[in-house]
Parts: C-alpha cells; structure tokens; sequence
C-alpha cells in the first residue's frame, strides 16, 4: 500500500513540477536575445512536456491500481492489458518517453556543436 501512495506523490510531483517548468520556458521564450537562448528554451519545455505524460501515466496507473483493481488485479489482468484504457495509457507513455529522449538528444547535440553554428 505504501508503494501506491509514493506514486501517486511522485506522479502528482511530476505533473507539477513539469508543468512549472513549462510554463516557465514558454513565457520567457519571448524575451530570448539569441537563438541560443531560444533553442535551449524550447527544448527544455519539450523534456519537460514529456516528462508531464509520463507522469500523467504514473498518475493514472496509481489511480487504476488504488482505486479501480484495489487486490483483484490478476483477475482482470487479460481484460485490462487487451482493453482500449491501457492501450491509450501505453500510447501516453510511449509518447512522453520519446519526446523527452528527442529532446534531449536535441539539447546535447546543441551544448555539443557550440553556440557558434546557430
């Protein structure tokens, strides 16, 4: 049960966290005197886009877990993992991984190039 309650605070955390830094990035994308700057921005509020639906799957499994299956998970198991809910949940995760690790890849190989190519 105590491993339920950490993920929905982690999960929970997440979504917050993610979404401060967003919001953050976008708003003072605007006032960026380079392109450096900009680029750096934008790719930092996309980690942090997708750091926000893994979160947001985080979230929605602890939800599942706690309050829709409570103990009886292995009855269900087949149910669940063939219905359209954990499919749209993969899809989540799917997404908000490879949007980070782009965007990452993104940001390394701008800090690696120097700001001389932009």
């Amino acid at each position: 049960s105590s491993l339920k309650v950490i993920s929905l605070i982690i999960g929970g955390l997440a979504i917050l966290a993610n979404l401060t830094i967003m919001i953050k990035n976008i708003r003072t994308i605007k006032s960026c005197t380079s392109s450096v700057a900009m680029v750096n921005k934008s790719l930092i509020a996309l980690i942090s886009l997708g750091d926000l639906l893994v979160g947001c799957y985080l979230l929605v499994i602890a939800v599942y877990d706690t309050a829709v299956f409570k103990k009886g998970y292995c009855r269900v198991q087949t149910t669940w993992m063939t219905s359209y809910k954990c499919s749209i949940i993969g899809v989540l995760s799917t997404i908000g991984s490879q949007v980070s690790l782009f965007a990452m890849a993104g940001l390394s190989t701008v800090r690696l190039n120097g700001s001389e190519d932009l």
